[in-house]
């Protein structure tokens, strides 16, 4: 398959996504388009029910879901139908549900790598999550993902690297906007401690960040971020080093910075030396450098 280009597909090809149409007199189609590892799609359609699988359909990836509805139905298996919002649905495992759909409906689905997504965050959402107020950063990726599907150009080589690489930007920075309605229902310190995340996925790569300066940048003293972090199993400082990580994978696995040596890439990515960043790799990914560029290569 063309990754450049968009491609219409049918019911078949849905069901192999995990969306499988109940009982629908009009096949629903959908608009897909697939940039490396992630995968696009839009569709639409009036008064439908669907079973949902994408659990089963994608093992490895999150599911950003943006759906616009009269009115939408949830259920898990065989449990009564509750009456859900539309909007935002970030599902780290995947769907695994029913849904219906009343009256006119719209949907515009990401599949991005789950292990991209837990670089953003201490620990991802568990369950599918339903976020009704809509928000600036989320609305972009929308209209983000929308435009490419209705677009019908061909992308070339740098623009399926460029799109792949600002969805999953767009989906861990959502995540890293969210996580406190996730897993800390708002609260103030969830609150802090998406501020300090925020600030250390911004500024990993100055080698001189330390949880001194995330605290003074936050307006908290560090013994409060300390306990904070501490919360959530995860400290400042490893924060940082995860960060820090996740800025060296991503320059690793891209073919523009082959050029640079082990040791330029740790220092792009604030590690003091090559042996810290193999060390931070290997705790976060099981990995090394030179595991990441073969494996990309391949």
């Amino acid at each position: 398959m063309d990754l450049g280009i968009v491609r219409e597909i049918g019911p078949q090809e849905l069901i192999e996504h995990g969306f499988r149409a109940v009982g629908s007199r009009v096949p629903v189609r959908a608009r897909e388009r697939s940039p490396g590892a992630v995968t696009l799609l839009s569709t639409r359609g009036t008064s439908t029910e669907f079973a949902i699988d994408t659990a089963a359909a994608h093992p490895d990836h999150a599911v950003f879901a943006f759906i616009e509805a009269d009115t939408l139905w949830s259920r898990l298996a065989d449990e009564p139908w509750l009456q859900i919002d539309s909007g935002l649905v970030i599902a780290a495992p995947g769907i695994t549900r029913g849904l219906r759909c009343q009256g006119s409906w719209h949907a515009a689905i990401a599949f991005v790598p789950r292990a991209a997504m837990a670089s953003f965050v201490p620990a991802l959402p568990t369950d599918a999550q339903v976020f009704p107020e809509r928000r600036l950063l989320d609305r972009a990726m929308q209209d983000f993902i929308e435009g490419l599907l209705d677009a019908d150009e061909q992308a070339t080589a740098i623009e399926r690297y460029a799109v792949e690489q600002l969805i999953l930007e767009m989906g861990g920075a959502i995540l890293l906007d969210r996580v406190g309605a996730v897993s800390g229902h708002g609260s103030p310190r969830a609150v802090l401690r998406d501020r300090a995340i925020a600030v250390i996925a911004q500024q990993c790569g100055d080698p001189s960040l330390t949880p001194t300066q995330v605290a003074r940048e936050v307006q908290s003293s560090l013994r409060q971020l300390q306990l904070v972090f501490a919360e959530a199993e995860n400290s400042v400082a490893g924060e940082i080093r995860r960060q820090r990580a996740r800025l060296a994978r991503s320059l690793l696995v891209d073919s523009r910075y082959d050029v640079l040596s082990i040791e330029q890439i740790a220092q792009r990515a604030g590690f003091q030396s090559p042996m810290s960043l193999r060390r931070a790799l290997d705790e976060a990914y099981r990995t090394t450098p030179r595991a990441l560029r073969a494996q990309r290569r391949a």
